[in-house]
């Protein structure tokens, strides 16, 4: 299956195009209840990742711009807003650095910060080598990491582990891998001129979000800051998160 776009209802191209960049599951389809408001103001494309890709940064940001310009095809100087997540953040703004007439720039607790985490790093050698039972059952048990359990429905919760189990262990490690990559110095100096709004779950128990927001908007100097007091790392499975209404 090749890289794509995904859509959840029809295509609205007098509306500004908002793409969306998943987290390391890479499904896309995490986002949908942030779609039912969002669509009526944006028309919206998630980028899906294939569970078996194993492409490097520089080709899979090469194969994501060719998806926006055949979208921009007909119109090319549309408005465009770039929203990532988690691994998504980094990848959109990878994406931003290289593609002109960005509107808005939205980063949600950005993973940019794994490099400096040693714990964190480490995991993508654990990942890789763990049997296939087991790395399920660690899956599992992740969830409590990455959500407030109370501010997430069970059908959203059902979600996110069936997301998380669609992709392979050696799959998790590649993407480990490139987020141990990633050089966020080297990609903040072309996002100098976006606008950029950067959000940050304060109960991240994954990563240190609200510090790399701080940290980002430091160097930013077009970034604004949202912090949600209550909200985990997965934010926008959260009944009260509403991203229309924060946007």
């Amino acid at each position: 299956m090749a890289l794509r776009f995904l859509t959840s209802q029809p295509l609205q191209d007098h509306l500004p195009l908002m793409i969306y960049f998943p987290g390391m599951d890479g499904t896309g389809q995490l986002f949908a209840r942030q779609q039912v408001q969002l669509a009526q103001r944006f028309d919206i494309r998630c980028l899906a990742i294939p569970e078996n890709d194993l492409s490097e940064w520089d080709e899979l940001v090469d194969r994501t711009l060719h998806l926006i310009n055949q979208e921009l095809s007909t119109d090319p100087d549309r408005e465009i807003h770039l929203c990532g997540e988690s691994f998504g953040a980094c990848l959109a703004m990878m994406i931003a650095a290289r593609l002109p007439h960005v509107q808005q720039l939205t980063l949600i607790n950005p993973a940019s910060s794994f490099a400096r985490l040693p714990w964190l790093a480490a995991s993508s050698l654990v990942a890789n080598v763990l049997p296939e039972p087991l790395y399920q059952l660690s899956a599992r048990l992740l969830v409590s990491f990455l959500i407030e359990v109370d501010l997430v429905s069970a059908t959203e919760q059902k979600k996110l582990i069936a997301a998380m189990l669609s992709i392979a262990s050696s799959t998790v490690a590649w993407r480990l891998g490139l987020l141990r990559q990633f050089n966020v110095h080297m990609v903040v100096p072309h996002l100098v001129t976006i606008p950029t709004l950067l959000i940050a779950g304060e109960r991240d128990r994954l990563l240190p979000s609200k510090l790399e927001v701080q940290i980002l908007r430091r160097q930013l100097p077009q970034a604004k800051t949202i912090f949600l007091p209550t909200s985990g790392h997965a934010c926008l499975l959260e009944i009260e998160t509403n991203l229309a209404h924060i946007l």
